[in-house]
């Protein structure tokens, strides 16, 4: 307003320049902030109201403009309109209320973007939080489906051999704390293979001791990676089930864990003489599990299939190691 002065050489007052920048800065907000913000439903009625109500705002802007040009400049009426009713004046003052409109728009569709992209980075917040305590719960189900299971055989023959093998019953003792202790105390996300084929290795040594070494097995395991990671409990729910539903005393048809790596691919693979006789039921629950964690935490990143090949139950689980 300063430099206006200067450059007008005082042909308007200081009052003048500040009551019509308060209308052109009031304009600008109510159409962006009051009229468009609140006033669009995103429905048809918008096609008449927006419309309506943007004539409406013109139509006061210009009787602001002139109430201001009448109180400021203190003109006689007939004097006022000689200069305020011309159809010159009459359009610089609708081409100036249109001006800060046109712009009032563009900062409303600003602002309603940024907070789009706002509402929309904390909604995908609150799904990856929401999804990542589906996952931890998942885990603690599965968690769930291996423990009874194994606890009770496991127990019942610790009760037969603490009479008998004291020293296989506190060898069995050992591994199931280890076993228990892991599926427990481990709630990260992701974990090392290594670790996970720690008790992989207490559970076939477990079974050996309850079925007094008789179980034919073949237990293959080449990592290339030692840092290679996966979703907890999927590897030992697989080799649980191997020992829940399998047949493992025929020598003909031995049962086979595999476990390798390369630098892109995880690869699991069991097989297992099925047991017709077992008295524990398929319902193939875990399976099913398995799958949807792998789609929730892999995408399309994994290769997950079983079938009976021949007499044989056979699972594969391909993952492609991510970065």
């Amino acid at each position: 307003m300063i430099i206006l002065q200067f450059v007008a050489q005082g042909s308007r007052p200081f009052l003048f320049y500040f009551a019509f920048y308060t209308l052109n800065i009031s304009i600008f907000y109510f159409h962006a902030l009051v009229l468009l913000k609140r006033g669009v439903t995103n429905t048809r009625i918008d096609l008449w109201r927006i419309p309506l109500f943007f004539i409406l705002e013109l139509l006061t802007y210009y009787f602001i403009s002139l109430i201001i040009g009448f109180g400021v400049t203190e003109l006689r009426f007939a004097e006022a309109s000689e200069v305020l009713f011309k159809l010159k004046p009459i359009a610089t003052t609708i081409w100036r209320g249109v001006y800060f409109m046109i712009y009032a728009s563009a900062y409303y569709l600003l602002f309603s973007y940024h907070d789009k992209r706002r509402r929309e980075l904390v909604q995908t917040i609150e799904n990856e939080q929401l999804q990542n305590e589906l996952l931890r719960a998942e885990q603690d189900f599965l968690r769930a489906q291996i423990n009874p299971h194994l606890l009770f055989n496991t127990l019942s023959f610790i009760k037969y051999a603490a009479k008998k093998k004291p020293e296989e019953a506190n060898e069995a003792i050992m591994r199931l704390s280890s076993i228990m202790g892991f599926a427990l105390e481990n709630n990260s996300q992701t974990i090392l293979v290594a670790k996970e084929l720690e008790q992989v290795d207490n559970i076939i040594k477990l079974n050996q001791l309850r079925f007094n070494h008789t179980l034919h097995i073949n237990y293959i395991t080449q990592l290339n990676n030692a840092q290679v990671t996966i979703i907890p409990i999927i590897l030992l729910t697989l080799v649980e089930n191997v020992f829940k539903h399998g047949n493992l005393l025929d020598k003909d048809y031995p049962a086979e864990i595999r476990v390798e790596s390369t630098a892109e691919y995880l690869t699991i693979q069991t097989s297992n003489l099925p047991n017709y006789d077992s008295n524990v039921e398929s319902g193939k629950t875990g399976l099913a599990n398995i799958t949807s964690r792998l789609d929730q935490f892999y995408k399309n990143n994994y290769k997950f299939s079983h079938e009976m090949a021949g007499k044989l139950f056979k699972v594969e689980l391909v993952l492609k190691l991510k970065d």
